[in-house]
């Protein structure tokens, strides 16, 4: 039998950035040597080093730069320049107004008013996408027809919904119509024919993946990490400024989100707290098999604890809104009243300059400058997390985070708060609490701080529960399955059952402070 093949597809992550769900790429991709993948990345821009060392089944790399290049198309593969050009000077008024314009109004009427089921959406995105293929991306996106029609459907369908707000600005359309033209870039990408394809978030770069399934019915699998819908949602109230802009956007990443519930084969999110926003945007149950991901153990294992000459805490993820580092700050404030040499260690590339400013400000503001320490990225985490007295996640939302089985593995003490996944993994061998609360956050790491006992116990605890349920193979073993299954269909009938959930009791914390 021939090796599968395999179109990963991933937004913002891997193979350009380090977090989780790089993380989980670069695993799979490693450890699922009998597999050739390609990547598909959509990026920010095309000025971008890799990150890892991509595994030697990694047969190619597409790129698709939102953004930094004067012609979105500069990034695609062409037989040759001269094909490009006359594709390009070949796109005329007429092939746009006949061609492209009425599927263009049946996808923004769907971001107004939602009146197709998803997967009669996707027929009007697969017209959208051939017209691409033939036609030149930029001239058709950027012509004065499909300019007036977005101008015209959006102005009425923000007179219906705000009859008392001001009229969108020329400015408001015109960034939201820059930043539709760039977010439906991945629908004009032609990816190569493979086996299955595997997207890593419900999101634009899941595109390709619904274009395989309708094109060449393709199998499509989907993997969850954070609920991509809800993230979107806590990231455009602080990031976008404009009403109308927000409100266009949350409409739009609705959309993609549901089409792509709606292709998928098989939903697989990295935690059961995710299947709840899937089932309210109607993901059929039956396609929904949670995954939890898994840490090498051999990697990620107990050191040596030696007094430290100050009381350590650790953080480590990306300097990120989501990610709660503000919290973490004014947490430390307050433990360090209690516990004056208290040193806060947080580890991590700042994703956010803006946020990043700001956490440095807060800590100036509260003079902790030799209390917490931004230390930058590290290459040896474990190293890290073995030295800790604490393990503290501050997070706002979260999925099912790599960072909190790492650091169960070497038996840290941990203190995390209740989003998402967390207290599936968690359970009772740490201390959890509720988000966005610094007070709790400080009373539980001062609890940790002042009885190392209990300590050991947790900690002991957490590797226990990290070896049963979220070790590396296992999260292998579940994917190389999945693949199996959605390729060779026949195979299903010899598939041993879903991997067991997690019972309820089992995800109960011994102690939450609140």
């Amino acid at each position: 039998m021939s090796r599968p093949s395999v179109l990963l597809t991933t937004e913002g992550t891997y193979p350009y950035h380090r977090g989780g769900v790089s993380t989980w790429c670069h695993a799979l991709t490693n450890e699922l040597g009998e597999v050739d993948f390609t990547l598909l990345a959509v990026t920010m821009h095309p000025y971008l080093e890799s990150q890892y060392a991509l595994a030697p089944n990694v047969r190619g790399v597409i790129t698709v730069p939102l953004w930094g290049t004067e012609d979105p198309a500069e990034y695609g593969d062409h037989a040759s320049f001269p094909d490009y050009l006359q594709r390009r000077w070949s796109t005329t008024k007429q092939d746009i107004e006949h061609e492209y314009l009425p599927s263009y109004a049946a996808f923004l009427n769907e971001q107004v008013e939602p009146a197709l089921p998803p997967r009669a959406l996707g027929l009007t995105l697969l017209r959208m996408h051939q017209h691409f293929r033939h036609f030149d991306y930029h001239r058709t996106q950027t012509h004065p027809l499909v300019w007036d029609l977005f101008v015209g459907t959006m102005q009425r369908a923000w007179r219906q919904a705000y009859p008392n707000e001001p009229t969108p600005s020329l400015t408001d359309l015109v960034d939201a119509f820059r930043l539709l033209h760039r977010l439906l870039l991945p629908l004009a990408v032609e990816a190569p024919r493979v086996d299955l394809t595997h997207s890593a978030a419900a999101a634009f770069c899941g595109l390709p993946c619904i274009m395989a399934k309708l094109r060449y019915n393709t199998p499509y699998l989907l993997t969850e990490h954070g609920v991509y819908l809800r993230e979107q949602y806590l990231n455009l109230g602080r990031s976008i400024k404009s009403m109308f802009v927000r409100w266009f956007l949350f409409r739009l990443v609705n959309t993609i989100n549901d089409v792509n519930y709606a292709f998928a084969d098989q939903i697989s999110p990295v935690c059961q707290y995710n299947t709840r926003w899937e089932l309210w945007r109607h993901a059929e149950p039956e396609r929904i098999r949670v995954i939890y991901n898994g840490v090498n153990p051999e990697t990620f294992c107990p050191g040596v604890r030696a007094p430290h000459d100050r009381p350590t805490v650790v953080n480590v993820g990306l300097i990120f809104p989501l990610k709660g580092q503000l919290d973490l700050i004014e947490a430390a404030a307050l433990v360090r009243r209690t516990v004056p040499d208290v040193e806060f260690r947080l580890y991590g590339s700042a994703s956010d300059e803006d946020y990043y400013r700001e956490c440095l400000q807060r800590v100036e503001e509260r003079q902790l400058q030799n209390t917490v320490v931004f230390a930058g990225t590290t290459k040896e985490p474990w190293s890290v997390l073995q030295q800790a007295d604490v393990v503290a996640l501050a997070s706002v939302s979260e999925a099912f985070p790599y960072a909190l089985v790492e650091a169960m593995l070497t038996k840290a003490a941990i203190v995390a708060t209740d989003v998402g996944g967390v207290r599936e993994a968690l359970s009772d061998a740490g201390l959890l609490v509720y988000p966005r609360d610094p007070v709790a956050l400080a009373e539980a790491i001062g609890t940790l701080l002042n009885w190392p006992e209990e300590r050991q116990r947790f900690g002991a605890r957490a590797r226990d529960r990290a070896l049963r349920w979220f070790t590396e193979q296992r999260f292998v073993d579940a994917y190389r399955m999945s693949y199996d299954r959605l390729v060779r269909p026949s195979a299903a009938e010899a598939e041993p059952e879903q991997p067991v959930r997690i019972r309820e009791a089992e995800r109960r914390p011994a102690l939450a402070i609140a």
